[in-house]
């Protein structure tokens, strides 16, 4: 038996849903699949039946699953929406920022109770550099891959895991 996934975007918010057939011993590959599309897939809306191989080939094309919430079915194939893309790749980056800049703050808190004007300049600076992530950190040239937008990380920020 071959295990298959069904592919459709869904209408509502434009997001791909992949469903995963639960197979009834008593029916076909045939039965099973066109039982979960009338269940699962809304009216009207086009789907595609692929093997589990050849989803896992179409997500190493996008990336592995890095940016899972913008992908697209288009022309058969799974692609990744390079706008959209940066756009959650930067809310990312804000989110990571604005834990540096809470510890930041712990920080110069620190410095103002010992009255180091020296450090609270620095963590000053380096709260700055921080804020001004989002407007000064480029995400769009050379960077046209899924895999090169995922690589592209602000050197003020930690390493991600």
């Amino acid at each position: 038996m071959v295990r298959h996934r069904i592919i459709y975007t869904d209408p509502d918010d434009s997001g791909v849903r992949i469903v995963t057939p639960v197979y009834k011993a008593d029916q076909t590959d045939e039965e099973n699949l066109a039982r979960v599309i009338a269940n699962s897939v809304p009216d009207g809306v086009t789907h595609r039946v692929v093997t589990i191989s050849e989803l896992e080939a179409e997500v190493v094309v996008c990336a592995g699953r890095v940016f899972r919430d913008v992908w697209e079915d288009v022309g058969g194939a799974l692609t990744v929406n390079m706008t959209r893309a940066r756009t959650l790749h930067m809310n990312r980056i804000r989110v990571v920022r604005d834990a540096e800049l809470v510890k930041k703050d712990v920080l110069f808190m620190r410095a103002i109770e010992a009255g180091d004007t020296d450090a609270q300049a620095t963590i000053g600076t380096e709260k700055q550099t921080l804020r001004d992530l989002p407007a000064t950190f480029d995400i769009t040239t050379g960077v046209d891959t899924p895999a090169a937008l995922h690589a592209k990380w602000p050197s003020e920020l930690p390493a991600r895991e």
